[in-house]
């Protein structure tokens, strides 16, 4: 099982009202969510579906195991439990194809859009790759915020 860290004041907000909105990092941390909160995520994002055959919450670690046809696939189930408020880490265990890449996270500092993100990378990427890699949780090349953490884009 990998662990993959998250930025819990970060993220979107699960519950109440207030469901999808976005937690500022300058808010208290919030409470740890519940497993329905993690669940209305994947449903969110159209993930319900998804080969998980295990969702567990101790603490503010969310625990996921499945299967995933893809590298992306895959990213996605860990970065939808990952940007809930109140996540500090998500431990995976997805089986995928052999020869699938590992994940390339990287967390959102201060840029306010995809194209920023990508001027700072190492790497020759573009915002509409970033864009492209992150679908569906990310819709828009501006539809990012601090602390959100998103996927590089890998070779499948």
């Amino acid at each position: 099982m990998k662990t993959y860290r998250f930025n819990p004041k970060a993220g979107r907000i699960g519950e109440g009202s207030l469901e999808g909105l976005v937690q500022s990092l300058d808010a208290p941390l919030p409470p740890k969510p519940g497993e329905s909160v993690i669940k209305r995520a994947f449903k969110r994002f159209g993930l319900a579906q998804m080969h998980m055959s295990h969702l567990v919450i101790d603490d503010r670690t969310i625990y996921l195991r499945g299967k995933a046809d893809n590298a992306k696939d895959r990213d996605q189930m860990i970065l939808a439990a990952g940007n809930v408020a109140g996540v500090s880490a998500v431990e995976a265990e997805i089986a995928v194809p052999a020869g699938t890449p590992e994940p390339e996270f990287l967390e959102i500092k201060t840029s306010k859009t995809l194209d920023e993100v990508a001027d700072k990378l190492p790497q020759d990427i573009t915002g509409d790759e970033l864009l492209d890699a992150n679908q569906p949780l990310v819709t828009a090349k501006d539809d990012i915020y601090p602390g959100q953490t998103i996927r590089l884009p890998t070779e499948n």
